[in-house]
């Protein structure tokens, strides 16, 4: 039996769900009735929905909303959390190309076809491959990552490589060669070997 990464056969119909979530309330239970009353989309095809929420971890088994879900309602982490439930969901794809969500549908396809071992004549895979498609519309996968820090709080993380300091200090050694005005007045000597101290001494 092959062993399919998440899909729905109404996948045109995912940008409404996902947008329409970040406008409602979180459920208690993310359900037929709640997809369809508070959230407006009355097509029996957005029924398959709550399985593949669960597989993409917006659900828990017993239909209740997870941190993901709450999270991908932030504005700021929306993307990015869409981007990491696809990366997670489709590990494998991911695994043989890591820019796998820049994949054309019909690349994603054929990937999945030496992934999964199935033919030409695979159906399935072409309706996989549409719903990746549509998920990465989704999500931003560029930039910065997601993670939690010390509260357990959601954060990004800029794109940088962090490290530690490095001294920028370099030692020289240099020789100073001076030419001595001839003249018996200590002032003058004092006034030259004090420059030398403040301005080249000290750098």
């Amino acid at each position: 039996m092959v062993n399919y990464p998440p899909y729905v056969n109404g996948y045109g119909l995912l940008p409404n769900l996902f947008n329409a979530i970040k406008t409602a309330n979180v459920p208690t239970k993310f359900n037929r009735d709640f997809v369809s009353t508070m959230l407006g989309l009355k097509s029996s095809s957005y029924n398959a929905m709550i399985p593949f929420m669960k597989n993409l971890g917006f659900l828990d088994q017993g239909n209740v909303p997870t941190q993901h879900y709450r999270d991908y309602r932030d504005e700021s982490l929306g993307k990015k959390i869409m981007a990491q439930r696809v990366k997670e969901a489709y590990g494998e794809l991911f695994t043989a190309n890591e820019y796998a969500h820049r994949l054309t549908k019909e690349q994603v396809a054929a990937k999945l076809r030496t992934i999964l071992g199935v033919g030409e004549d695979d159906k399935t895979v072409i309706v996989v491959a549409a719903t990746f498609a549509e998920l990465c519309t989704l999500g931003d996968f560029e930039g910065s990552e997601i993670t939690k820090n010390e509260n357990g709080e959601t954060e990004n993380l800029p794109d940088i490589i962090r490290s530690s300091p490095v001294s920028s200090k370099i030692g020289l050694n240099y020789t100073i060669n001076l030419n001595l005005p001839a003249t018996t007045d200590i002032e003058v000597f004092n006034a030259i070997f004090k420059s030398l101290k403040e301005h080249i001494l000290n750098e």
